[in-house]
């Protein structure tokens, strides 16, 4: 009997489960009509700047060692790019908004802020930034054939001024991330989840899109039935435990136990039973949900539902809690307690965070692509949006890069700029660089007045 190829792409488009298979598959029986992974933008976003002496690692382009607020990335240490020496000139003398509102407005568009009537810290006339964000340029520019052009994720950010705001679309356009998980996964895998039934995030239009789902997941289910027992036993391995991790998103939204039914891949698209839904609003909650967006984000991506991801905790000058760290003041306090103590708690929310960021990049290093996998397709940047916390500086920022975009760059080093007395680079020529190895043409981006190309040494 001639055997069944199954189109990559048609897999793709396909429901919960038909999604989740292919990126795993290694058999010939799965090849696809795709020559090449495609490459995948992220974005990690975490707030009130860092420790410099703390974070920025000691050695040489090739032979350094991470910092203590770096230790959790070790085992990623082959695949990062810590860089040294990169100033956001772009917002550093303007006089609109407070040292906190004028980073995260600028961080991803380049652009200073607008001139509005937002608080931020002792200012009170910040506006949304002026420009588009690299996320929707590279959209925009890119046109990627994914359900969702770009997904915008958020963990407690609640704020809805420009401190909470990462991502626009234009100038004066800001984008608000999701922040309800249980809205994600309803949004990326079209199924029912503990508090989202009718009159709760129901419409029209996401009717249709899983009614959609669910035609295309029926006329895939034969092709999943007859792949399954002719591909070999790693293959199946992986694609079990992959469906296991999608069921597991659904039973931990419905805050009970695993659905899996133990069995092959899921042939429903009904959600879990309906369980205690997580308080959102609890700041005791934020590994939990931070957790499930981080997980969502992967399959996400995995799944080729999206090729731009942006995951933002919290907000710019957090005053957020952590009592799961034992923490008792908030974030942005802390930030400013400069003695021993305080030193050290804010060091432990920030190697918290670089435990967050380390999860994340497990995850995505878990998927393989071919030769790679889907961390080393994809570009991850860490960004926060001042340096120095105790100096509100916006010079020598704590940006860090993860994964090549498939060979574009060239990781495990740690480029310092300001090594044997270079020069400081713009944080614009960063962003520029991001986007050439994604794939676009761009000889600038934002503020052209500070832009002045790619920067050297990265790809």
């Amino acid at each position: 009997m001639r055997q069944r190829m199954i189109s990559r792409r048609r897999m793709l488009q396909g429901a919960l489960a038909a999604t989740a298979t292919i990126p795993l598959l290694n058999s010939e029986l799965a090849r696809g009509d795709e020559t090449t992974a495609p490459k995948r933008f992220v974005v990690f976003y975490t707030p009130n700047g860092t420790l410099e002496s703390q974070w920025m690692p000691q050695g040489t382009e090739t032979n350094f060692t991470l910092s203590p607020l770096l230790q959790p990335l070790s085992p990623f240490k082959a695949k990062l790019l810590p860089l040294r020496g990169i100033n956001m000139n772009v917002v550093v003398n303007s006089n609109i908004g407070s040292e906190h509102a004028r980073g995260i407005g600028g961080l991803l568009t380049g652009r200073a802020l607008l001139r509005g009537n937002f608080r931020s810290f002792n200012s009170n006339n910040a506006g949304w930034s002026s420009g588009i964000s690299l996320d929707q340029h590279l959209a925009n520019k890119l046109k990627p054939s994914t359900l969702f052009r770009t997904l915008e994720l958020g963990v407690q950010v609640r704020d809805a001024e420009v401190r909470g705001r990462l991502c626009y679309s234009g100038p004066d356009q800001p984008i608000p991330p999701r922040e309800d998980p249980y809205d994600t996964f309803q949004q990326l895998f079209g199924a029912s989840v503990p508090g989202q039934g009718q009159g709760q995030g129901s419409s029209d239009a996401l009717d249709r899109l899983r009614a959609q789902r669910r035609t295309v997941f029926d006329i895939l289910r034969e092709d999943i039935a007859e792949v399954r027992p002719r591909i070999g036993r790693e293959d199946r391995v992986k694609l079990d435990a992959h469906m296991q991790s999608i069921q597991d998103i659904e039973a931990r939204l419905a805050g009970g136990g695993s659905s899996s039914s133990g069995g092959g891949p899921t042939t429903s698209c009904q959600g879990p039973a309906q369980g205690e839904r997580i308080d959102l609003s609890d700041d005791a909650n934020m590994p939990a949900i931070g957790k499930l967006q981080m997980d969502m984000a992967a399959a996400a991506l995995a799944c080729d539902l999206t090729r731009i991801v942006t995951l933002q905790w919290s907000y710019a000058e957090s005053e957020h809690l952590y009592p799961f760290l034992d923490l008792r003041g908030n974030h942005h306090a802390i930030s400013h307690q400069w003695d021993t103590e305080g030193k050290a708690q804010y060091s432990k929310i920030h190697v918290w965070f670089a435990e967050q960021l380390a999860y994340l990049l497990g995850k995505l290093d878990s998927y393989a692509e071919g030769d790679r996998t889907l961390l080393d397709n994809t570009v991850v940047l860490w960004v926060t949006e001042i340096s120095e916390s105790t100096q509100h500086a916006l010079t020598n920022m704590p940006f860090l890069l993860a994964g090549s975009a498939g060979g574009a760059f060239r990781t495990g080093r740690f480029i310092d700029y300001l090594a044997n007395g270079g020069a400081p680079r713009e944080h614009n020529d960063l962003l520029l660089t991001i986007a050439n190895a994604m794939g676009t043409d761009d000889t600038t981006f934002g503020d052209p007045e500070f832009c002045n190309g790619p920067l050297p040494d990265l790809t």
